[in-house]
């Protein structure tokens, strides 16, 4: 008997479950049956559900892919990225050198590791020796495989050793490029290849599943980070020696407890401490062009910032304003289809009334209700779930440029669960209404009445005014995703139509690279820096004579050199200026700053830039004639400060510098380097490339620029058979037409603007089907009333303006409210803008009158068909 009375609980518990059970089965079965009874109504909800759950899928897949799943690292929350500021605050500027990253690896106690890397191109030589292929590669230092805490799969990684020229021969292997490549080859280890004409011995290979930096990576060699030394002012009469300066990527491995802020307070104190006249003048000339004011005191400041939140960084305002664009669709479906709920339940009504009458109470139907509601989302979000999973595959090769973690977005657990939660959420939102409107039936009114009879003239009844309500919310929600694709849309046009400087039409560019000159390490003595120099101009000077080749051709109109282009990313040379007549700065890094770039005459041309005053330098300005260089508006402004530049000559360096000084001969406007940043050059000097020799900073590559009649692509094969007439060693890649650049470069904001705008037309459709319905729905309960009033003798007109008249009172209620809305919200999109503020004036008048236009078609289409009632057949129905 007591084990009996023991049991009463589980047997108590059991038949609760079991009654639940039952209960929800029979709600289920309802819901179903009751839904497969009216499939037009159920098509249209599933579809708009699709669509909003479908978006928002993809987008949270997207998102959960690039913000918040932990990178393919072990412990992977403690790897940062480091950087000094020298400069504004721009990402580009989130790199170490070689004057800082020493001073940081032997000072700095917040890191385990740290580790330089950067991206680099490599050439494998074929085993005929006569091909060759391109290899996406990287060169790091040693502590970078520790730091990521990877493992080989075959071999050994770098030691500390092989970090230095000269030991640096030795090459790991990606486990992708050793399958393809080498076919799996186990005895890989051991093997020379012929990187970039040099032999190198493979000593590894990583693990299957590791990347790094980008999954494209197939070789790393080691980072050989050239030492810096700050360069003492010469005695008169001597050649300044510069210094090279490196900059680079760097990471770092956070101690255990130490926080990002805390290693950042670290790392700028020891910046501050060290900091180079090189950095203090860079740090300078940022703050004049972009800070509070010239007679601000910069400091360098340090940037510790978690490497997964670095990689995506630039993308996550434009993903959580794709975010919220999403989430305003999905409302606005779900608003769209309470609305068709609503004006189902009219036919309900009746049905709903027996069943009250019959004892079901308030709350079993409002149960029935949100069953309904849920079945409806749970279907609609499984079909969401398939669409979704078809976007996300297609979004890799749908958005543009390489975007980090992109290619990782798919439907995982995480995802499944999202859709899920997503798909319940919404039955519950889009059902809560309607329940509740029903759940209050007028009992002994409905059953009393054969129909619904007009009372009180035509005005909405009251469903209609909570339809009426979702109606205008529709319709305040579309202007907001209207007027955010039109600033998006206003942006991108002027974006591309902002006077950059040059005219990129018919111009096709190419990089070539000279594989016999590399930048050594080690003391940066006259001598060496005089060979590097001297090797870089020796490589030039038969490209200028096979670009002379090419401007003879046919349809040519110029051929250019420069070791920089737009649209590239390069790195361009820095270097102090000091104006002859002008006394001696008393600290380096008061000396103006500017950026040195090495051109051709033809690179003038080719551009087609614009001379302001003075002349281009030309042929005649070769090595042993006197030193010439053109200089653009902002040097000319911010160096000679109003006095005319042309004819003012100048030094790199020390006032007591040696060697000949630079005349100044020409002014150049001002260009305009990249293509969403476009803010306008810095200081900006080019030297003739003849004259190279002369110019306190190394580069190690040339791009070409050349300029044709038309189609500019016919011109590639002629130019690298130049190229390799004038260097068979050399290479050219990246070959692409500078029209083609600029396009890739304003991809991403011409991809916002497209996708901000679906979302637009989206809402705007399914706004106006919103009151579509609702008119449609009002005509149908109107019938009767309409009849008598053409009875009497109403015009059709009349009746139109009616009907549409009840559509133009929501639309102006909704668009008033829309403004407002998006007055408020445009401001998130401020870091998206170019050239138009977010209040612009034309968005916020063109985007009501869209929204008006549409909504007023979709409001006559009902109130055409109420003229088509025959008054005589309704009369006779009543």
């Amino acid at each position: 008997m007591k084990n009996r009375h023991a049991l009463w609980p589980a047997i108590i518990a059991h038949r609760v479950c079991r009654a639940m059970m039952e209960r929800m089965l029979r709600d289920l079965r309802q819901a179903v049956r009751a839904l497969l009874g009216q499939r037009g109504f159920t098509l249209t909800a599933l579809a708009t559900l699709a669509l909003g759950i479908g978006a928002n899928v993809a987008m949270f897949g997207i998102v959960y892919a690039m913000l918040l799943r932990p990178l393919p690292y072990p412990d992977s929350d403690a790897i940062v990225r480091i950087g000094e500021m020298v400069g504004p605050a721009a990402r580009a500027s989130l790199f170490l050198s070689n004057a800082t990253m020493p001073r940081i690896q032997e000072e700095a106690d917040s890191f385990e590791q740290v580790a330089g890397y950067r991206a680099t191109e490599m050439q494998l030589a074929g085993s005929d020796g006569a091909t060759a292929t391109r290899l996406r590669g990287a060169e790091v230092s040693p502590s970078m495989f520790p730091l990521l805490r990877t493992r080989p799969h075959l071999g050994r990684f770098f030691i500390a050793d092989e970090a230095w020229e000269g030991e640096d021969q030795v090459v790991v292997l990606s486990y992708g490029a050793w399958a393809r490549r080498f076919g799996s080859d186990p005895g890989i280890v051991g093997a020379v290849l012929d990187l970039n004409g040099n032999p190198h011995t493979v000593v590894g290979v990583t693990a299957e599943d590791f990347y790094f930096p980008t999954p494209e990576t197939e070789a790393w060699t080691p980072f050989v980070i050239t030492p810096f030394t700050s360069p003492a002012p010469p005695e008169p009469g001597e050649e300044a020696q510069g210094a090279v300066v490196v900059f680079f990527n760097a990471l770092g491995r956070l101690r255990a407890g130490v926080s990002p802020q805390q290693a950042a307070t670290e790392v700028r104190t020891i910046l501050q401490q060290g900091s180079t006249p090189f950095l203090r003048a860079l740090a300078r000339t940022g703050t004049s062009q972009g800070g509070s004011g010239a007679g601000d005191t910069p400091e360098i400041d340090a940037v510790v910032i978690p490497l997964r939140e670095d990689l995506v960084a630039e993308y996550r305002p434009a993903l959580l304003a794709l975010t919220a664009a999403t989430a305003l669709v999905l409302l606005i479906a779900c608003i769209n289809v309470a609305g068709l709920l609503l004006a189902r339940g009219v036919t309900r009504q009746r049905a709903l009334a027996v069943c009250a009458a019959l004892g079901a109470g308030r709350g079993r139907m409002v149960r029935q209700v949100l069953t309904e509601s849920i079945v409806l989302s749970l279907s609609g979000g499984a079909i969401g779930l398939a669409v979704a999973t078809a976007v996300l595959r297609a979004v890799p090769a749908l958005v543009p440029g390489d975007i980090a973690r992109l290619d990782e977005a798919g439907v995982d657990d995480v995802v499944l669960a999202f859709t899920l939660g997503l798909s319940v959420l919404v039955g519950l939102v889009f059902g809560a209404v309607p329940a509740f409107q029903w759940s209050r039936v007028p009992l002994l009114r409905t059953l009393n009445e054969g129909s619904l009879q007009s009372t009180g003239g035509f005005r909405l009844l009251r469903a209609g005014r909570t339809r009426a309500a979702l109606a205008t919310a529709q319709v305040a929600l579309a202007l907001v995703l209207l007027v955010g694709a039109g600033l998006l849309l206003r942006s991108f046009v002027e974006l591309v139509t902002v006077d950059r400087g040059y005219d990129p039409a018919n111009v096709v560019t190419a990089l070539t690279w000279n594989p016999d000159l590399r930048l050594e390490s080690g003391a940066v003595d006259a001598e060496r820096m005089e060979l590097i120099r001297s090797g870089g101009q020796s490589f030039a000077e038969p490209l200028l004579d096979a670009a002379d080749r090419l401007t003879a051709l046919p349809g040519v109109e110029a051929v250019g050199l420069s070791t920089g282009l737009p649209l590239v990313n390069n790195a361009s040379g820095f270097a102090s200026v000091h104006v002859e007549g002008r006394p001696p700065a008393s600290d380096p890094a008061e000396m103006p700053f500017a950026s040195v770039r090495v051109a051709s005459p033809g690179y003038f041309d080719a551009l087609r830039l614009r001379l302001r005053s003075g002349r281009f330098y030309t042929r005649r300005d070769r090595a042993g004639s006197p030193q010439v260089c053109v200089v653009n508006e902002t040097f000319a402004r911010e160096v000679f400060r109003g006095e005319p530049a042309v004819g003012q000559r100048i030094r790199f360096g020390h006032a007591e510098a040696g060697g000949e000084p630079w005349e100044v001969v020409g002014v150049v406007a001002d260009m305009r380097y990249e293509g969403i940043a476009v803010t306008p050059s810095p200081a900006e000097v080019f030297v003739p490339t003849y004259q190279m020799a002369g110019v306190p900073t190394v580069f190690l590559h040339q791009f070409v620029a050349v300029r044709t009649t038309g189609d500019p692509l016919p011109a590639v094969p002629f130019l690298r058979e130049a190229v390799a007439e004038a260097h068979p060693s050399a290479t050219i890649d990246n070959v692409s037409t500078l029209a083609a650049r600029l396009s890739a470069a304003v991809a991403q904001p011409r991809f916002y603007a497209s996708i901000v705008g679906f979302f637009a037309a989206l809402a705007l459709f399914l706004a106006a089907f919103g009151l579509y319905g609702l008119l449609s729905y009002v005509v149908a309960q109107r019938r009767r009333e309409i009849g008598v009033r053409m009875a009497l003798g109403a015009q059709r007109g009349s009746i139109v303006a009616l009907v549409v008249r009840q559509g133009a009172m929501l639309i102006a209620a909704g668009a008033v409210a829309g403004l407002l809305a998006a007055a408020a919200s445009s401001r998130v999109l401020e870091g998206f803008l170019y050239g138009v503020s977010t209040g612009d004036r034309l968005t916020f008048a063109v985007a009501p009158l869209v929204l008006v236009a549409v909504a007023l078609v979709a409001c006559w289409l009902p109130a055409r068909r109420a003229t088509r009632i025959e008054p005589m057949n309704v009369l006779r129905v009543e």
